[in-house]
């Protein structure tokens, strides 16, 4: 899926050097629990904190609207 990562995972990215940015359902924005099927996906970062790969969707991921 080409789909380019928006400034605040980029920015989230830095401080997760090799590591994931997940993007996040918003129903669940600010959330502590946010269940797995709540995750659309994410990207992975280098050791540089630099997202280094195509955004990877979850194949569980429910929309809570039905969208």
């Amino acid at each position: 899926m080409d789909k380019k990562p928006p400034k605040a995972a980029i920015a989230e990215a830095l401080k997760h050097p090799n590591g994931w940015v997940y993007e996040i359902d918003e129903a669940f924005k600010n959330k502590e629990d946010v269940p797995p099927q709540a995750i659309k996906g994410a990207w992975k970062v280098d050791q540089n904190g630099i997202i280094m790969s195509d955004f990877i969707p979850n194949p569980n991921y429910i929309n809570p609207k039905g969208t």
